[in-house]
């Protein structure tokens, strides 16, 4: 009877001792896995890296861009003295009313548009138009250079027959700006990038 019931305590025993090891086994498994870090430092290191800027990718097309850009001229620039407004269809087309020889004349002037690496825009002139009149595009862009104040963003070279819009340097809010991609008029193809300050 003392051999059974040493048998049967030893039994016991081991699988006590079995069963302690496995409550073991898994409160170990699972403080690892409360302990451990939940944040994904190899990420986190690579975002900190650049805390500048997050360049976010959108393309448009003429007639989406055309209405933001009339939009921020009449916000930013009404009280330009060129009262004026943009027209995007193969070329940049730029329609306005200006004061010159003490009387309202129109205005109609092409540009054709070409990214630069920086991703801004260069304007080259294709024509210029004052009323019924074609003028020389030297003497018309000197004549706005001299005369009006032009965004700081936007540089106009009467020599070069062109205007430099400078897009990172526009003042839109929260500091966002814009760099060009693609400005490719003819195909509908438009590709910015908008820059969102995340410092």
């Amino acid at each position: 009877m003392m051999k059974k019931w040493m048998s049967e305590w030893g039994l016991w025993k081991s699988l006590f001792f079995a069963l302690l090891a496995i409550n073991l086994v898994f409160a170990g498994i699972l403080f690892y896995w409360m302990t451990r870090p939940i944040k994904d430092t190899e990420s986190l290191d690579k975002l900190n890296q650049n805390k500048e800027m997050v360049s976010i990718p959108f393309s448009s097309n003429k007639e989406d861009l055309n209405r933001v850009i009339n939009h921020y001229i009449e916000e930013e620039a009404g009280d330009s003295p060129i009262d004026y407004e943009v027209l995007l269809t193969d070329n940049l087309e730029l329609y306005g009313t200006l004061r010159a020889f003490g009387k309202d004349v129109q205005l109609k002037v092409l540009f054709e548009p070409y990214t630069t690496k920086d991703g801004d825009i260069l304007l080259r002139h294709r024509s210029i138009q004052i009323g019924e009149m074609s003028l020389p595009a030297t003497f018309v862009l000197n004549y706005i250079n001299e005369k009006y104040k032009v965004p700081e963003w936007v540089t106009i070279n009467p020599s070069k027959k062109t205007i430099y819009l400078s897009l990172r340097e526009m003042d839109l809010k929260s500091g966002i700006t814009v760099e060009a991609k693609k400005f490719d008029l003819r195909r509908d193809d438009i590709q910015l990038n908008l820059l969102v300050p995340v410092e």
